[in-house]
């Protein structure tokens, strides 16, 4: 009984760390910046990015990421096994963990339950649990945003990529996550990924209408170059 509190817990502790609004914070400290008047007016990387810069806005990134795997490396390094894996199917409850910090970064309770669009956590929580398969959607999101220089298409794209994996994995073996475990990963994983998709709503009309906001590099100007 006692272990279902401590489960509990740390699920409160994962939901109030991923309601951490990293961006917010970063304006607020670095830039005098309440980056919620501005861009997209939500919290997360991308905007803090657009608004803050990437030198700034790119911190934001790190710290959502962080969020979305912290309790799940937090429950690993306290070496109890009921703390993550539970029934008799011993199903590794470790993407929910992530997940709850997730619903955190989207719906958080320090600024009213108005918070980001899911990426980065979602992107921390994969990281924690496979971070070989993070790596690679990264990449491929950056390969995505290069072509596009959109980062909801690319994020859009990159989300649907890891839904397609996790399809895959139901049916493969794997050494660390037994059948039960695959299928609740891919029930965790396409609620994320509908989550996302649901918050790029509004990319995706202004994808359609051709006015979607695009990260294109300034070019410097050619009195400076040859100065």
């Amino acid at each position: 009984m006692m272990t279902y509190v401590y489960i509990f817990l740390l699920m409160l502790l994962s939901y109030f760390l991923g309601s951490i609004p990293s961006g917010l914070i970063i304006g607020k400290v670095f830039k005098n910046i309440d980056i919620r008047q501005y861009g997209s007016k939500n919290t997360g990387a991308t905007n803090a990015i657009r608004v803050l810069g990437f030198k700034y806005g790119v911190w934001a990134f790190v710290f959502d990421s962080l969020k979305g795997a912290l309790v799940i490396l937090l429950v690993y390094l306290m070496n109890d096994p009921s703390l993550f894996l539970v029934s008799q199917y011993e199903i590794n409850i470790s993407s929910l963990y992530g997940a709850v910090a997730v619903l955190g970064h989207v719906f958080p309770i320090y600024i009213h339950f108005k918070g980001g669009k899911a990426v980065a956590t979602s992107a921390g929580m994969i990281f924690a649990i496979e971070p070989w398969v993070a790596i690679g959607v990264i990449i491929f999101f950056l390969i995505m945003f290069f072509i596009t220089r959109y980062v909801s298409l690319s994020s859009t794209i990159a989300a649907s990529s890891v839904l397609v994996y996790f399809v895959i994995r139901v049916f493969i073996e794997h050494e660390l996550f037994n059948l039960s475990t695959r299928i609740m990963d891919l029930v965790v994983v396409s609620l994320l990924a509908t989550l996302i998709f649901i918050r790029h709503k509004a990319n995706y009309r202004r994808l359609k209408l051709g006015t979607e906001y695009r990260f294109i590099p300034k070019k410097k100007d050619k009195t400076q170059q040859s100065a």
